[in-house]
């Protein structure tokens, strides 16, 4: 069940309430007698949303657009570009790929090239740049081999010729 956001007449700063999360987060900071921090600048928020999304800085040109960007919705837009962007998952995929000790090699002291591994690396920035669902993720990494044993092979007449739904299969394998 979904909880009820806080009434917002009931809360002291209720002039800075853009959606239902921030009516939680402030009840909760009044309650605790605290006081949000001040809002940010455009030129600090552009930064932090290009280091926390692609864990790089923006350009000078990017910091412009959004300090020149007056219309309404320009933080979501520029949320919604970072997501878009090839880095995204390299970004957030590095956090999996730590989890799973991923590497391409075995080390200092047994220094063996593993030649494939990039392709599990690949796959695992692919899927956060795809926003793949995180319960088909988790299935793929645990049982990517035998979720689907029968649609593995592709036929030979059509190589060429291959459906999303088998390449789905073919990169859950």
């Amino acid at each position: 069940r979904m909880p009820t956001a806080p009434d917002r007449k009931q809360l002291k700063h209720r002039g800075r309430i853009r959606n239902p999360i921030d009516q939680f987060v402030f009840r909760r900071l009044q309650d605790a007698g605290l006081e949000p921090a001040e809002e940010s600048e455009k030129q600090t928020l552009v930064r932090r949303a290009h280091f926390d999304l692609l864990g790089l800085p923006p350009s000078p040109e990017e910091v412009a657009a959004f300090l020149t960007d007056a219309n309404p919705g320009a933080w979501g837009r520029l949320i919604d570009r970072l997501l878009q962007s090839r880095h995204y998952g390299e970004r957030w995929g590095r956090h999996w790929l730590d989890i799973a000790r991923y590497a391409d090699s075995g080390g200092y002291e047994t220094d063996i090239y593993y030649r494939n591994a990039w392709r599990y690396r690949d796959y695992v920035v692919r899927s956060f740049n795809l926003d793949k669902p995180y319960n088909i993720f988790v299935q793929e990494q645990i049982a990517g081999d035998e979720i689907w044993p029968d649609n593995l092979d592709l036929d030979p007449r059509k190589v060429y010729e291959v459906s999303p739904e088998k390449r789905r299969h073919l990169e859950a394998r």
